[in-house]
């Protein structure tokens, strides 16, 4: 488990990435982590007691938690490894390996990468911008989240739209489904005289029986769990809508199958395609997209069946890759902008009882000082006596603006907030961790 440390400074906590990826982890390991709802609900619930905010992003590809740390240090770290990897039921120690984490600025930046594109197996890939949106919205209800989280979520998604809409980083990209089509079509050739059958008509499962229909495939056949939504989806399609109970048979006779269903457990095993007297060994082409898969791994072994799982589709080249690479620069010149923009706010949010404490002890000495003047000048009328007032609250307000606007922008804000504390007499607590 790697450790990057940012800079900013941790005066009210911590953020903190804790993330298994395609980059670094196996699917035999990210399928583990692919928590549903309900899982990942009790996973946020118990990383309350060292996160008071947690956000995790859970897709194909990925299962990250943002966490805003109470206490940071290897303690910490070892106890977020351990909780994530007894709700995944892995070894701690093979997540220790497979995950990586990082801290305040760098997760703040992998956060903005991830919601542009740009840590995506397929660059640029217009899908995970609505992933991050759910993952906020989640976590909002199930009230994990928290003021921090939710504005850097917010200005994720504000980067990642700054990045669609002003580079063509997302110009020409395919998402999973179109990798999977496109696998197809380099495996077997032309799809026009193929039978294909889809699994599943979750997002990602409708997005491939329109890709197989727009790219010419003979004939889809497409299965799900509800009837009534393959019968809809059939029908936009000009496929024919298959029952589950009849899967087998659909599957036995296809050319191309592609699975995407939310199981978590194997839909097609051994026993749905070894050759058997009623069915001959079809050579048959399957692409399992889900996460945790839907195809157990042994069915690979079949002499007439190939398999490949989602790791096989990060080597397909999609079309204009070259091109969206060229972007990178413009994209992260964005990122660059938003993260300067947000870790303004959060240090100025971490000086704000600095700040507060401030005025109110400047105008404490301003009421107990305009109030012994006013004594001393009880000859003045009321008009006079409100000219004075205004005259204290002035100077005051001018005296402590530019010290505020200054500690509001400096970047080693704890160091400036800790002198205004000394240099005024103003409590400041500063918590740091003392496990590094």
């Amino acid at each position: 488990m790697s450790d990057t440390n940012g800079t900013l400074p941790s005066s009210t906590g911590t953020l903190a990435l804790f993330s298994v990826s395609h980059h670094h982890a196996p699917v035999e390991i990210r399928e583990q982590l692919a928590f549903g709802d309900e899982q990942r609900a009790a996973l946020l619930r118990d990383l309350k007691q060292i996160a008071s905010e947690a956000v995790s992003i859970t897709t194909c590809n990925r299962t990250e938690l943002y966490l805003l740390l109470e206490h940071h240090g290897l303690q910490t770290m070892r106890h977020l490894n351990e909780t994530v990897a007894r709700h995944g039921d892995v070894d701690p120690r093979e997540l220790a390996t497979a995950s990586r984490c990082q801290t305040d600025d760098d997760s703040i930046r992998h956060l903005f990468r991830v919601a542009s594109g740009l840590d995506s197996a397929i660059l640029g890939e217009p899908q995970i911008l609505g992933q991050v949106r759910d993952a906020m919205l989640e976590a909002h209800e199930q009230e994990t989240s928290g003021p921090i989280l939710e504005r850097m979520f917010q200005r994720a998604l504000a980067t990642g739209k700054r990045a669609r809409s002003r580079t063509g980083i997302s110009r020409g990209a395919g998402s999973i489904s179109h990798a999977a089509v496109k696998l197809a079509q380099d495996t077997v050739g032309n799809l026009s005289d193929k039978r294909a059958v889809t699994v599943g008509l979750g997002e990602m499962g409708c997005l491939v029986a329109r890709n197989l229909y727009a790219n010419g495939v003979g004939s889809i056949d497409v299965c799900n769990r509800t009837m009534e939504r393959a019968q809809i989806t059939a029908s936009e399609i000009g496929g024919q809508a298959i029952p589950w109970s009849q899967l087998e048979s659909a599957v036995r006779s296809a050319d191309i199958v592609i699975t995407a269903t939310g199981s978590e457990d194997y839909v097609l095993t051994l026993d749905h395609l070894r050759p058997t007297n009623c069915y001959d060994s079809t050579p048959t082409l399957i692409i399992d997209i889900s996460v945790p898969r839907n195809v157990d791994p042994q069915v690979d072994s079949l002499p007439h069946v190939q398999l490949f799982d989602i790791d096989a589709l990060h080597a397909v080249q999609t079309r204009g890759i070259e091109q969206r690479r060229a972007e990178i620069p413009k994209v992260e010149a964005i990122i660059d902008e938003e993260l300067q923009e947000f870790c303004t706010w959060f240090s100025s949010r971490r000086l704000a009882p600095v700040i507060s404490d401030l005025y109110s002890q400047a105008s404490s000495i301003q009421h107990t000082e305009l109030e012994k003047a006013l004594r001393r000048l009880s000859h003045l009328d009321e008009r006079d006596k409100e000219v004075v007032r205004a005259m204290a609250y002035g100077i005051t307000q001018k005296m402590l603006h530019k010290p505020v606007t200054r500690l509001k922008s400096a970047g080693e804000s704890d160091d400036h907030a800790s002198m205004i504390s000394k240099l005024f007499d103003i409590p400041y607590n500063q918590t740091r961790s003392d496990e590094y």
